[in-house]
């Protein structure tokens, strides 16, 4: 017998020459062959293949979603920027005109991190080889590029603490900033502030990006990092979203050696619309060596008259 089956798109799945145990033997024998399932069986393994590529369809059509959306607006990042650095450049504001096109270059660069983290999320073998990066010079960057949209929402973002050092890996770690300071952005409720703290500790860089967030339950903060896992709140504040950045950041921190964690106090912030807030910090930990020579070099201490300065070189 053929087995036909219509999906909710409605593709034609058949499943021919079938013998089973609960219908009719077919004329032609098979000697030496005997049926091992049955109609049902064969029924509920269809469904859940069926079941199975529905879920990877959608999830597909929302990683397109959320990666137009992310394209969309690092274009209108880089086209504002642009504006206000041909502005400040008529003004002969040069100072301006050069932060400016700093956001202009990290919005470029966060185009090749956004198509990164796509390759990324489907194939881990394409990263393999390792190169020094900036730890401190990647988060700053990242920041740039995202001061834009939290000036939207209002929200403020800080970058305190100092490293030079250096990570070791493939040109993939500024995946992990921007999928903690943009859920930071999304999350984070309008009027709020968002602190990025960088330290070196013993032999690791240390990065934390602090801000008040929807609060995780218990079982939700062991959870997080898991793949297609959204807690409970988030979805309730922000319905968007497919839970793949967090297990992909995750996995950026593994391919460097290091730990990705998160820590939220247990006193409620506030509450919006019967959504709790509460104070969250989402933390990574990388090995790094060595120092960032070039951008050590823009900052010279010098003495003079008894008196340690901190001299701003030339950018």
């Amino acid at each position: 017998m053929a087995f036909v089956q219509d999906d909710e798109l409605g593709n034609k799945y058949i499943l021919p020459g079938l013998y089973l145990i609960d219908v009719s033997a077919p004329n032609k024998k098979f000697h030496g062959y005997k049926p091992n399932f049955s109609r049902d069986q064969v029924e509920g393994y269809l469904r859940r293949h069926l079941s199975w590529e529905i879920d990877v369809r959608k999830k597909s059509e929302l990683e397109l979603t959320a990666l137009v959306h992310d394209l969309r607006h690092l274009s209108s990042s880089i086209y504002h920027s642009a504006i206000d650095a041909e502005k400040a450049i008529l003004a002969s504001d040069r100072s301006k005109s050069l932060e400016d096109i700093k956001t202009v270059i990290a919005s470029q660069t966060m185009l090749k991190v956004r198509i990164d983290y796509l390759d990324f999320a489907n194939s881990v073998d394409r990263f393999i080889e390792r190169e020094p990066i900036p730890v401190y010079s990647r988060v700053d960057k990242v920041i740039r590029c995202f001061r834009a949209s939290a000036r939207h929402k209002k929200i403020e973002i800080n970058l305190n603490g100092e490293s030079y050092r250096l990570a070791h890996g493939p040109n993939i770690l500024d995946i992990i900033p921007y999928t903690l300071i943009e859920n930071a952005i999304k999350y984070a409720p309008r009027f709020t502030q968002i602190v990025v703290n960088v330290s070196d500790v013993g032999a690791s860089t240390h990065v934390a990006v602090s801000s008040i967030g929807p609060r995780l339950e218990e079982d939700e903060q062991k959870a997080i990092f898991r793949r297609g896992f959204r807690g409970a709140n988030a979805i309730r504040f922000s319905g968007g979203g497919t839970g793949l950045g967090l297990a992909v950041a995750n996995s950026v921190v593994e391919v460097f050696g290091g730990t990705l964690s998160v820590q939220q106090e247990a006193v409620v912030e506030r509450k919006i619309d019967d959504i709790v807030f509460a104070k969250t910090s989402f933390e990574f930990s990388i090995p790094t060596s060595g120092e960032d020579i070039r951008r050590k070099a823009r900052f010279k201490p010098r003495t003079r008259g008894g008196i340690r300065r901190l001299d701003v070189a030339a950018k």
